[in-house]
Parts: C-alpha cells; sequence; structure tokens
C-alpha cells in the first residue's frame, strides 16, 4: 500500500531540455504525474551547463532525477541528501566509492542500439562500415561502438573507428576538416553509424566538404530520433529511437516510491531503443557518375514540386537523352520513374508525419485538386489518405 503525501512533492528535475531525447524523458514523468498525483516541479531550460539544483534556501526539496551533467552539479546533489534517480550516470558516477553510486538509475540499453544498428546495416548488404562516436568517448556512446562493432566483426567483416587528437576535438571547424579527410580515404559503398543524431548531423557536414555524397556513396545512421535535427538536415537522417518517454515514466515512478520510504524492487532499470526510422540518408541507391549524383540531389530537394526530366537535364547541364541513359544504366528505371518514386515518398511523409491539410499538400507537390492526389495514393498504398494518416498516428501513440 502507498504511503500518503501529507504537502505537494518538491522535485527538481536536471535535464537539458536543448535535446530532444530529455524532452522525451521529460513528457514521460510529467505523464506520470498527471496520472498519478501533483507535483510542484523545478527544472531549468537549456543545456548541460544551465542546469542547477534550486537554491537550498528557498526550496524544500523531496527529490530529485535527471542526469547528472558535471561534478559541480554531482556535489549538489550529493550535498542535498535528498531521494535521487539518476538517468544514464557516467561511468565516474557508478564507481562503488563514489557517493551517487548508491542512487537508483535509469540506463539505455546500448548494447542493444548498437545490435540494432549493426543488424540494419548488414541487412542493406553493405560491406565497408565505419563507427564515430561521441567527441569524449563516454559510457554510452562507447558501449554503442563495442557493440556495434562486435556483431560487424561477427558478420566477418572490418568496422573503422573514428579518433581524433585532443586539438581537434575542440573546435569543430578544425576537427571538420580532420573528418572529411578520413571520410574520403574509407572504401566506399559505406555505411556511417554515429553515437547520436548531433554527431551523425556532424559526419554529413564533413561529407559534403569531401565531396562524398550521401547515401550514394556513404549512409548515414544516428541515434535518439531527433525529429527537428533529422528531418532538417540534406538529405533527411535516419535514426534509431530511444523509448526514452518510458525511461522518464520509469524513473518519476521510482522517484515517487523513494520518496514515500518505499524501496523499488530493482536499483537499475534499462530502456530500450525502438525500431529504426529511416529515412533518405540510408536509402540504398549506390551510384558513382557525379552528372546523375547532382541529378538525383537536384530531384530530392525538389520533390514536392512537379518537375520535368528536362528540368533535370538543364540543372545538370546534360541532354535529356544523355540522363535518361545514365540513369537506365545506373538504377535500372527511367529518370520520370525515378522522379515519381521520390514524389510520392514526399507525399507519403506529409500525408503521415504531419497534420498538414491535403489540400495544402496537393497544391505544394503540384496537383490542380485534391481529389487527384487522393486518386493515385490509393492506388499506390491501397488506403486513402485519411486511414493512413490516421493509421500512422496511432501507431506512434501505441509506441510512445
Amino acid at each position: 500500500m502507498k504511503k500518503i503525501h501529507y504537502r505537494t512533492p518538491q522535485v527538481a528535475i536536471i535535464l537539458e531540455l536543448s535535446h530532444e531525447i530529455s524532452r522525451c524523458m521529460l513528457r514521460g514523468i510529467l505523464k506520470f504525474v498527471r496520472i498519478y498525483g501533483a507535483w510542484s516541479v523545478d527544472f531549468v531550460v537549456g543545456g548541460p551547463q544551465d542546469q542547477r539544483l534550486p537554491n537550498r534556501r528557498y526550496w524544500n526539496g523531496n527529490g530529485i532525477i535527471g542526469r547528472i551533467p558535471n561534478q559541480r552539479v554531482a556535489d549538489e546533489v550529493i550535498n542535498a541528501n535528498l531521494p535521487t534517480v539518476i538517468i544514464d550516470p557516467i561511468d565516474e558516477f557508478l564507481n562503488p566509492k563514489h557517493p551517487l553510486s548508491r542512487c537508483h538509475n535509469i540506463r539505455c540499453d546500448n548494447i542493444a542500439v548498437g545490435q540494432m544498428a549493426a543488424d540494419y546495416l548488414l541487412n542493406s548488404h553493405f560491406e565497408q562500415f565505419a563507427f564515430v562516436g561521441e567527441i569524449n568517448n563516454v559510457n554510452w556512446s562507447r558501449l554503442r561502438q563495442e557493440s556495434f562493432v562486435s556483431k560487424i566483426t561477427e558478420a566477418g567483416f572490418y568496422c573503422n573507428v573514428y579518433s581524433a587528437t585532443e586539438k581537434v576535438r575542440k573546435d569543430w571547424n578544425i576537427e571538420r576538416k580532420f573528418m572529411s579527410r578520413w571520410i574520403q580515404r574509407l572504401p566506399k559503398p559505406l555505411a556511417l553509424f554515429a553515437g547520436n543524431d548531433h554527431r551523425a548531423r556532424q559526419i554529413l557536414d564533413a561529407c559534403q566538404l569531401a565531396s562524398v555524397p550521401v547515401p550514394y556513396q556513404v549512409a548515414v545512421l544516428g541515434v535518439n530520433n531527433d525529429q527537428l535535427l533529422c528531418e532538417m538536415t540534406q538529405p533527411s537522417l535516419s535514426s534509431v529511437p530511444l523509448d526514452a518517454e518510458n525511461a522518464g515514466f520509469n524513473a518519476a515512478q521510482i522517484l515517487d516510491q523513494l520518496m514515500r520510504h518505499q524501496t523499488p524492487p530493482e536499483k537499475t532499470l534499462w530502456f530500450s531503443p525502438k525500431q529504426i526510422i529511416v529515412r533518405n540518408s540510408t536509402e540504398q541507391i549506390h551510384v558513382t557518375n557525379k552528372h546523375l549524383i547532382n541529378a538525383l540531389d537536384f530531384i530530392r530537394i525538389n520533390a514536392g514540386m512537379n518537375i520535368r526530366v528536362s528540368d533535370v537535364a538543364r540543372h545538370v547541364g546534360v541532354t535529356r537523352q544523355w540522363i535518361e541513359r545514365a540513369c537506365k544504366h545506373e538504377l535500372g528505371h527511367s529518370i520520370m520513374d525515378e522522379i515519381k518514386r521520390i514524389r510520392i515518398q514526399t507525399i507519403r511523409s506529409l500525408v503521415g508525419q504531419t497534420t498538414i491539410p491535403f489540400q495544402e499538400i496537393a497544391k505544394q507537390c503540384g496537383f490542380e485538386c485534391v481529389n487527384h492526389l487522393g486518386i493515385i495514393f490509393k492506388k499506390e498504398f491501397g488506403i486513402t489518405m485519411s486511414e493512413y494518416r490516421k493509421n500512422t498516428q496511432q501507431k506512434s501513440n501505441e509506441s510512445s
């Protein structure tokens, strides 16, 4: 039986809300609060260096939950001497000699993350692999690397692992050049797994500097599925989502038990990766002809427009006949088939992943009326746009 709270619990949340994964965890925490009772929640919006506990002179706290970003915050938590649940503690805080090692914690199953990434890229029939981890090689990145490399090795392939000197790590403008040269030297086509989405975005940047086209010569896969970041990159970034909202919910549940002077059944709970969200960065199009790559990029950039083959040829600076032959030779279908394929992919994403009215989608994608688009959509996918949007949103809610 739960012990009663005689006043509203005062809870400090330490999460760098500049990151999508932390915002997902906060949603999970607040979901628990909505269901099981009110907390007075205190948190700081910003990055890791902004995090701190409220002033203890004015804050009469009952519990703490979150990710401890540095020793300064760790000292604040230790001195507070309150029930605490730590999310993804670093190695230092897991050391039995450290006071925070006694805290309950929620941890990502990073081994499962690495294995899932390896399985996906192996099933995509790549034979060349590489890994780029978090710049300071923290434990979650290191575990993802070890798991990924182990799975690739078991399959009979070699995995290159990126490393940089201390000087390079201090400045991305310097590291970008270093990383681009490293990517240039690797054999292609290449499957490249990044420790998280932020690192994957930097990889895309380095590939652009190196004139190594993604996904035609390098496929890039990230972790966390930060939708804003993944959708704004060029090309859009495939990513391994984490069950972060459920992790936040479970962390809140554990803290609630601790604040009621109950003992949770387990000191550590794990949260897992979910099904990979596939976007353009891992699309299997292995093309070497630079003119054709330029054409395919033009088609992708203008996917929502009603472009013609002549538009593509004019942009590349070749004849229509040349671009038709090159596309047929490299991809096995016509350039118009490629335009239609990318266009319908874009329409499907707009229907399933946004709330944009269908009339507006039709207008954006060059259709004179929404009924015409609806007929084409149903012929392609077997259901109406309304049914597809409803099903997609329902699946998204169920996995949250």
